[in-house]
């Protein structure tokens, strides 16, 4: 399968294609660094990490900063209740629909936290981003047919170093199309990372315009897939 193929596979379901999910995945990682820089050290996806924070602290009896790394992981544990309620009460909606109402959802976040990044003098950019991930996360998991997240990069290096292994050890010819996908993933989501801690420390809060734009892009993306896929039905 060549490149071209790999970006945009006609077999597959709009948000399983690797163009898609790269751009959400780039906005993962932004969403990480992001936060972690504005935010006083939340991670926005990685709620392990979150975790480790609330026990440390709670060990040290630091309470403020136990409530500090708390809400983030509520957030998030909200938002994928939410994505739970919108793919069981809307089931029989379609594809493209279902996609456009996470996408939406999560651009109407955005453009919240964008024009009012606090109220009554708490921050709501974690909270706010933290939900946005947890939806991104549940509602979009494969790509190619893989089982990916755009969100973190655990799973995607577990995976990334047995196609390693299958491909370089085991000569399996069908894992290098695996391989690169996931190394591609991976690089993509780091990419993110250097890019939202780069705007994060320049332009502070005026950052996460970067991501709504990419969110805007994959907007439109599937509205051209829907499009087309409309007119080749009539």
């Amino acid at each position: 399968m060549n490149l071209r193929q790999t970006l945009f596979n006609k077999n597959l379901p709009v948000h399983e294609q690797l163009v898609f999910c790269l751009l959400l995945t780039a906005v993962g990682g932004f969403f990480d660094a992001y936060t972690f820089v504005n935010c006083d050290g939340i991670f926005a996806n990685a709620q392990t990490g979150n975790l480790i924070f609330v026990g440390i602290d709670l060990i040290e009896g630091n309470i403020p900063e136990v409530i500090h790394y708390s809400v983030s992981i509520f957030s998030f544990v909200i938002g994928v209740l939410v994505s739970k309620v919108i793919e069981t009460k809307y089931k029989e909606l379609s594809i493209f629909t279902h996609i456009y109402m996470l996408l939406i959802v999560q651009i109407c976040a955005l453009l919240l936290i964008i024009f009012k990044h606090s109220f009554f003098e708490i921050d709501i950019r974690p909270i706010v981003i933290s939900f946005i991930c947890a939806i991104q996360f549940d509602g979009f998991r494969k790509v190619n047919n893989l089982v990916f997240a755009s969100v973190f990069c655990t799973g995607n290096l577990r995976s990334m170093s047995e196609h390693l292994y299958k491909y370089v050890v085991l000569k399996k010819k069908e894992s290098k199309t695996p391989l690169l996908i996931y190394s591609t993933v991976i690089g993509v989501f780091l990419s993110g990372v250097l890019l939202g801690a780069a705007m994060s420390k320049f332009f502070l809060h005026k950052a996460i315009l970067v991501p709504l734009f990419i969110i805007c892009i994959n907007l439109l993306f599937v509205m051209a897939i829907h499009n087309k896929f409309a007119s080749k039905k009539l």
